[in-house]
């Protein structure tokens, strides 16, 4: 069977968030790909879905990028970005003096506004930058910009000694020290508001036989004469070499601990810098395994021990202080993180039935910071019944359901299954119930399954060592004395008139005000015509709702 992989929602407790998405740009040209791609790949580690990578690059690096993505990497971290191709484009003429000024393709960034047109904002990058943040947090400072602001850098340096603009610039820079361009937060509808592409032509006509650094010199003499349109962020988000050489000079990083690293002049790929090269590796060669502890943070550690007595070195724990918080961070939002699978046959009337699935699942939710990742299968009838390894998705623990049920308790409770597994178990099902209609959700231990090494060909074919069998006072089922707190859902197939009931109810419900309850709700109760089932359902519906 063919399977495909849709992320169609995130639903964050009772309410439906469409994040904004990040527009990340890097510029990749010559021998930068696999330096592109490590930058890329660390951007997804803590950062939630969507970002946008805009890649401006030549045309047989586009072909590697795509292959070395789809063979490389797992479909949920996929699922977390877009990505779009440009080819390397001077929008004013005269390419060749643009393309070899500096490095290779690095002024296509001062012509980004020309270009994305429909876009609004964008962080850029160099292809030798690493995040151990959540991109996010710096995507943010969008919101601080005054009225004038339209890009936001990091100064050369912290240290006077130390800077290059003041001690042997030619020409005007920004401030007592200049500006690092290596991470740039850039809102491009200001920028083509007041025409900034056109005057660092300008610039550049006046002053190309005096810079030295390519387009970081443009966009400091440029910021020199406009220094209104500049936010300033601190060396934490931007942290070099020049930072720790002799000795730590970021008070931010001594502070909140280092944000995202610049391994400028080479400094990811010689010895001169092997603090900085083995951090490099580490994500280089991450697997994405979601125990970022040990997969990350444990082997960064470790690495850096060897280089304790260097002056970077002495500053290891700047390098950790941040990535700690944030894998404990990431940790939590793990913990509350939980992956269904619904599937779908070729009727896509399953459409309206999944909508109140999750409308009733939604509902009845009694923890309000977790976050549900849907996941779609598009498949056959006996999917429920029949799952090819295909079906596996790449995470811990899913839950795979039809359509055809209905909520109506809280979809913690059903999650919490998993902590209930055995050390054999892997799978969790209904069994053992004198009733139809169980085999309308199954829950999956991913990783549970790969430790035991269950080659899983269908549920017919699981030894019974191997499944949690879910208990039958799940389901709702007025034949049989069950607590109204344990039931957890009513599948069709057990009670076509009351499944309708439950539908029409749910229906109704307006997830957008806080009193859900109103007068459409209560006819729709009142048409009911069996009196056992009115009064039960109304008194399943104020019990669990209170809980």
């Amino acid at each position: 069977m063919n399977f495909n992989y849709l992320i169609l929602l995130i639903f964050l407790h009772t309410k439906i968030y469409a994040l904004k998405p990040i527009h990340l740009t890097i510029v990749v040209c010559g021998d930068r790909l696999e330096e592109a791609l490590n930058a890329l790949k660390s951007s997804l580690i803590f950062t939630p879905s969507p970002i946008i990578f805009h890649v401006f690059t030549e045309d047989h690096l586009r072909e590697q990028f795509t292959e070395k993505i789809n063979s490389e990497w797992p479909i949920e971290y996929k699922s977390k970005f877009h990505i779009e191709f440009y080819q390397i484009q001077y929008t004013r003429g005269n390419d060749e003096r643009w393309r070899k000024l500096f490095k290779p393709c690095c002024t296509q960034r001062l012509f980004i506004p020309d270009i994305l047109t429909n876009i609004d904002s964008v962080i850029y990058i160099d292809t030798d930058i690493l995040f151990l943040s959540n991109v996010r947090s710096l995507w943010r400072f969008f919101r601080k910009f005054n009225s004038t602001q339209l890009a936001a850098l990091t100064p050369e340096h912290e240290d006077p000694s130390m800077g290059w603009y003041n001690r042997f610039a030619h020409h005007p820079y920004y401030g007592s020290m200049g500006l690092n361009s290596g991470v740039m937060l850039m809102n491009l509808t200001r920028m083509r508001q007041v025409n900034m592409v056109s005057k660092i032509m300008t610039i550049f006509d006046e002053f190309h036989l005096n810079i030295t650094w390519g387009d970081q010199c443009l966009l400091n003499i440029y910021f020199s004469y406009y220094p209104e349109q500049i936010y300033e962020f601190s060396c934490n988000r931007h942290y070099r070499p020049d930072h720790c050489i002799y000795a730590n000079n970021c008070p931010m990083a001594n502070l909140d601990g280092i944000k995202i690293i610049h391994g400028c002049r080479s400094a990811f790929h010689n010895d001169k810098y092997q603090e900085f090269k083995s951090i490099y590796q580490v994500i280089h060669n991450w697997k994405f395994d979601s125990n970022l502890k040990n997969s990350l943070l444990t082997k960064i550690i470790n690495n850096l021990k060897n280089y304790s007595l260097t002056n970077c070195g002495k500053s290891q724990k700047l390098f950790i202080k941040h990535l700690s918080k944030e894998i404990s961070s990431f940790n939590y939002a793990l913990k509350n993180q939980f992956h269904i699978a619904l599937i779908f046959n070729n009727d896509w009337n399953f459409i309206e039935q999944s909508y109140i699935l999750l409308k009733s699942l939604i509902l009845f939710s009694s923890n309000k910071t977790y976050q549900i990742h849907l996941h779609v299968i598009i498949t056959d009838y006996n999917a429920q019944n029949y799952f090819s390894k295909q079906t596996i998705l790449n995470v811990d623990r899913v839950v795979y359901l039809n359509p055809n049920i209905i909520f109506i308790n809280s979809f913690d409770k059903l999650w919490s299954s998993f902590d209930q597994f055995k050390s054999k178990q892997a799978i969790g099902m209904f069994g053992q119930c004198q009733i139809s209609g169980t085999s309308n959700l199954l829950l999956i231990h991913s990783n549970q399954m790969k430790n035991l090494k269950i080659d899983f060909e269908g549920v017919n074919y699981l030894s019974t060592d191997n499944v949690y069998f879910l208990p039958c006072k799940y389901i709702l089922d007025f034949d049989h004395c069950q607590s109204k707190e344990d039931i957890l859902f009513l599948p069709e197939t057990i009670n076509h008139s009351l499944y309708r009931i439950l539908y029409k109810i749910i229906s109704q419900f307006d997830l957008t005000k806080s009193n859900h309850w109103n007068d459409s709700i209560e006819n729709v109760f009142n048409q009911i015509e069996n009196k056992q089932y009115r009064n039960e359902l109304i008194e399943l519906f104020v019990i669990n709702k209170k809980n």
